[in-house]
């Protein structure tokens, strides 16, 4: 009975079970679920005083006894001079927030746990326009007095156990903190016009890759490998100081975020709202359903907060101004990384220790400390011949020198050929395969769709992650990665283990690892390309040593020259990438809802006669008569990939790449229409598309990475600024309407 009901149990996670549910009974198979257990701290003998014993290590953290004397006495010095919150109250960003700017902000895609007062997301967004106009008038009230109610900055801290730490211990522990999902509402809703301000005037550093749209590890990571392949070549060393923020959150300077945004000429609401929302914290420890007393949080940002992030970024934004321009630095959020190139490596350890005796002084003057523990030093090197690690000293202690470090999640060697880190990653990856060889069998089990799902996330996923820079590796060490590769692909599709490995990837329809990693590499290759302002651009784009390499064919070139030879060999265009707009051409402040037409949606074409859906047509068309009436379509086949525009005045028909999709094609139609709109003197027009996906993309305000759909999105916003009537009809596909407006317009 408990082997039938055990099958029974894993062939009910298929893909015909929702996401959510096939996850919940996989982390049950895993065995990830850990019972809530009491800690035993010595002197507590309730569960109130342990929560007690918790809160007060947790409020310690933050307390200004981790600040030198000397801050604490410049800290005392300026906070005197107080900080002018009036003025900005004809800024932009001080305007009163919009019902757009609500439901992009109601948009997330995460589900974060309730708060102290349990309202969670799923109820505000299930909210009716009614109650949803109320919500924003309540906002309103709160933002036009700067105000931020006391209960939001109330927070409930579960304390969770950090993997092989001493239980008894407080500082085993890692808090994580719950506020009001209405509170972290309200903080979305200023942190939009917060990072819109921030990087519509370039105020961030062009370095600091973390929580910015567009931006990503893998950036960091393209770059390190760049710089120390530039070094092989020329037979230099390359110096790496892996730099660690001892308790970066809990120990930042408000009054220091205050002064900084100030001196970005952050005036009026914004600027004291935020001052606000960092005083008084408090919180309070939860075990199971018990409550500790409330505790001061004294200094840092707020855990778990939605505006925390960004009011760190600021903070730590002045350190990249104290770098030497001849030192190369990273920065994603607080893990920070410079390095340093010479053909001598006394000239290395020189210019690094004048780099970090500066950014030390940094530290001291606005609160910060590194920590000398976990920093970490890796001098990368090819030459051969003994020479001595450099000696470096941090807070008078020495920097410890290793041969290896993980830096954002990739193993980086000494020698850069990424044999410990693909050791690593195989290990990770047959540990999470073992969950595929639970739930796959035979003759019961999860379906084959399912299984090629689960593999695609829990192990292909790992295999992606670094895979533009690991692929630098030698062919005979990314080999070792195949077996892995191949077993979850027989585990899934249950081939056998003698099948060929090209009818597995037939089969499967999956690549393999090194196609893989070639498809990734074009695809970031391309990407960056389209951004000139991006931080890795320079390190896509070109070498400063192309000729260098090019006489030197066995040392290992970085990723600039790699996608230039795959490009090459695939016979890709360079000069094809358009450089395609920032995505804050459109204040948050400034955005329209936009108007579309779902009347057709109503219909089912295949069960509705064709003749009834064009005279529905028809009829629409008599009452948009007074609009200029567009209608675009895109096509694709194996020959060719097109969009096309027509209309009574205009027709235009492009040809697109043959590798471009059916719904980029559909988006250059309407990209096509709306730039005629704009430049010309349409002031009323309605745009008929035939593809719901497409119109539901343009009309959607749910944040998106296709940079050719933020393109068509804020082309309407621009029309609608112009004064211009612009609007969007859904209509369906392949039922004779298409034909109809041909006819009218006399096209063949």
């Amino acid at each position: 009975a408990k082997r039938k009901s055990w099958r029974g149990y894993l062939s009910s996670i298929s893909s015909y079970v929702p996401a959510k549910e096939v996850w919940d009974r996989l982390h049950r198979v895993e065995g990830r679920y850990r019972c809530f257990t009491v800690p035993l701290f010595p002197p507590a003998s309730s569960l109130h005083d342990q929560a007690n014993l918790l809160g007060a290590h947790f409020a310690a953290v933050s307390n200004s006894s981790h600040y030198s004397s000397a801050f604490l006495k410049f800290k005392s010095d300026v906070e005197r001079t107080r900080i002018s919150l009036a003025g900005g109250a004809s800024a932009p960003y001080n305007q009163a927030f919009t019902m757009v700017e609500l439901q992009m902000a109601l948009n997330v895609r995460k589900h974060s746990a309730p708060g102290p007062d349990r309202i969670q997301y799923e109820m505000i967004r299930h909210l009716s326009k009614e109650s949803l106009s109320a919500l924003l008038i309540y906002f309103n009230g709160l933002w036009k007095d700067s105000y931020f109610p006391t209960e939001w900055k109330q927070a409930e801290v579960i304390p969770l156990l950090k993997p092989g730490k001493d239980p008894s211990l407080p500082s085993s522990y890692r808090p994580i903190a719950l506020t009001s999902c209405l509170g972290k509402t309200y903080e979305r809703l200023i942190n939009k016009r917060l990072i819109y301000f921030l990087e519509q005037n370039n105020i961030l550093d062009v370095n600091q890759c973390g929580c910015r749209p567009g931006r990503s590890t893998t950036d960091h990571l393209v770059r390190l490998e760049t710089i120390v392949r530039e070094a092989f070549v020329n037979k230099q060393h390359c110096v790496s100081e892996f730099v660690d923020l001892e308790k970066a959150y809990d120990t930042t300077w408000k009054h220091g975020i205050l002064h900084d945004l100030f001196t970005y000429e952050v005036r009026g609401r914004s600027l004291h709202c935020i001052k606000n929302f960092l005083r008084d914290r408090s919180f309070r420890v939860r075990l199971g359903t018990t409550l500790s007393d409330l505790f001061v949080q004294e200094n840092g940002v707020p855990q778990g907060g939605v505006l925390s992030v960004t009011l760190f970024a600021v903070k730590i934004n002045s350190l990249c101004r104290v770098i030497p321009s001849s030192v190369s630095y990273s920065l994603y959020v607080d893990n920070i990384q410079i390095s340093v190139a010479s053909s001598n490596m006394s000239s290395c350890e020189r210019q690094q220790q004048l780099t970090i005796n500066k950014m030390t002084k940094w530290a001291n003057e606005n609160g910060f400390k590194f920590s000398s523990e976990k920093t970490v030093c890796v001098p990368f090197s090819l030459r051969r011949g003994l020479w001595v690690d450099p000696t470096l000293t941090l807070n008078r202690n020495n920097i410890a020198v290793r041969t290896e470090h993980k830096f954002l999640g990739v193993i980086f060697d000494r020698k850069l050929n990424f044999v410990c880190h693909l050791k690593w990653l195989k290990q990770k990856c047959l540990q999470a395969m073992n969950i595929l060889k639970v739930i796959s069998h035979k003759s019961w089990g999860s379906d084959r769709r399912c299984l090629l799902r689960l593999y695609s996330s829990l192990v292909r996923s790992r295999l992606d992650y670094g895979a533009v820079v690991y692929a630098s590796a030698r062919p005979s060490t990314l080999k070792m990665l195949d077996p892995v590769h191949h077993l979850g692909l027989r585990l899934a599709t249950g081939a056998f283990r003698t099948s060929p490995v090209l009818s597995l990837y037939a089969d499967s329809n999956e690549m393999s690892l090194e196609k893989r990693r070639q498809y990734l590499s074009l695809i970031y290759a391309y990407k960056v390309l389209s951004e000139p302002s991006h931080p890795a651009h320079s390190s896509i784009r070109e070498t400063k040593f192309y000729r260098t390499f090019e006489h030197k064919p066995t040392v290992v070139r970085p990723l600039s020259l790699r996608f230039e030879s795959l490009r090459l060999s695939l016979n890709l265009p360079r000069e094809g990438v358009h450089f395609l707009e920032s995505a804050y051409h459109t204040a948050p402040w400034d955005i329209k809802p936009i108007a579309c037409n779902w009347y057709f949606t109503k219909f089912n074409k295949h069960n509705v006669s064709p003749l009834i859906l064009q005279q529905e047509f028809l009829a629409l068309q008599e009452k948009y008569r007074h609009y200029c009436q567009f209608y675009t379509d895109g096509a694709k086949t194996s020959m060719y990939v097109g969009s096309a525009v027509y209309s009574n005045s205009f027709t235009h028909v492009t040809r697109l790449h043959n590798v471009a999709s059916i719904f980029t094609a559909e988006l250059y139609g309407v990209l096509a229409a709306l730039d005629y709109i704009i430049r010309g003197k349409v002031m009323k027009a309605i745009i008929f598309v035939d593809s719901q996906s497409v119109l539901s993309a343009v009309c959607s305000v749910t944040p998106t990475r296709n940079k050719l759909t933020k393109l068509v999105r804020a082309k309407p916003q621009q029309g609608l600024a112009d004064g211009k009537d612009i609007k969007f009809c859904s209509i369906p596909s392949h039922v004779g309407i298409a034909r109809i407006w041909a006819t009218r317009l006399q096209i063949n």
